[in-house]
């Protein structure tokens, strides 16, 4: 994503997300998956599996920087949204900041 045509959307305050606790947000039509882990750092996804299977990301496990995928149980990176060997796949990752106590998710319409 380019950052020069990125910005950034409140999706909630600090406060609003529970660590290692998915929740769902939508931005410009498009649903993700906000993650908050227990060292504090925020983390989106595209909710949408990348599994054969489908489904949605939001209710997965998370393990440090990892999610767990709910459906295939593949784990994915929240850096990145790549999907860890011996698995293949991604998933769209956004940058996410805190700003003042708010959640801020990087989008782009392009």
């Amino acid at each position: 994503m380019d950052t020069k045509e990125v910005t950034y959307v409140g999706v909630g305050r600090v406060g609003d997300f529970e660590e290692r606790i998915g929740r769902v947000v939508r931005i410009g039509g498009v649903e993700l998956a906000v993650f908050r882990t227990t060292e504090g750092e925020f983390f989106a996804l595209e909710n949408r599996s990348p599994g054969p299977r489908g489904g949605t990301l939001a209710d997965g496990i998370v393990s440090g920087v990892v999610l767990f995928d709910p459906i295939c149980d593949w784990r994915i990176g929240l850096r990145d949204g790549a999907v860890l060997a011996p698995d293949t796949g991604q998933v769209r990752a956004y940058p996410v900041r805190v700003q003042d106590g708010e959640v801020q998710i990087g989008y782009s319409a392009s």
